[in-house]
């Protein structure tokens, strides 16, 4: 009995002796992001997102607007995502022209906020016309590899 236990220690020994050397796991780092944001391509988003509005492209909104958007008008009227493309769609709501000629862009990140001045030129419900010189400010973020407009509120300029 002697000579197993003896045995067995040996081995054990021999065992611990040939054991890989155990190395600290560190902590993952996060990888950096390698996206490098500019305001270009936010400007660009933004002046889409104007064409698809007078053309009433839903499929191009569908794309550019996130879906927990929050649109805010000068007259207080808030529409979703989904009210947006309906409203366009159905004609309650067009756009015959944005002039927007100076768009400013502040990056952070993921997270761009644009403001500008502009005339809109529109129908509301088929039968009135009016022009809105507006002061707007969107808010766009960076998710799904794409710029998507997740806020937007314009008050009327004076």
């Amino acid at each position: 009995m002697r000579l197993i236990a003896i045995i067995s220690l040996l081995v054990f020994a021999a065992s611990c002796g040939n054991a890989p050397e155990q190395t600290k796991v560190e902590e993952q780092k996060p990888l950096v992001d390698a996206i490098v944001h500019n305001a270009d391509d936010v400007k660009k988003a933004a002046y889409a997102y104007n064409d698809a509005m007078m053309a009433a492209d839903t499929v191009a909104l569908n794309s550019l607007l996130h879906d927990n958007l929050s649109y805010g008008h000068s007259n207080g009227w808030v529409e979703t995502k989904a009210d947006q493309k309906v409203n366009l769609y159905n004609g309650t709501i067009k756009y015959h022209k944005i002039d927007q000629p100076e768009l400013d862009v502040i990056m952070n990140d993921h997270v761009a906020t644009v403001r500008g001045n502009g005339i809109f030129d529109v129908d509301y419900k088929g039968n009135e016309h009016m022009m809105f010189d507006l002061n707007v400010m969107q808010t766009w973020v960076y998710e799904n590899d794409r710029w998507q407009m997740l806020n937007r509120q314009s008050v009327a300029n004076k």
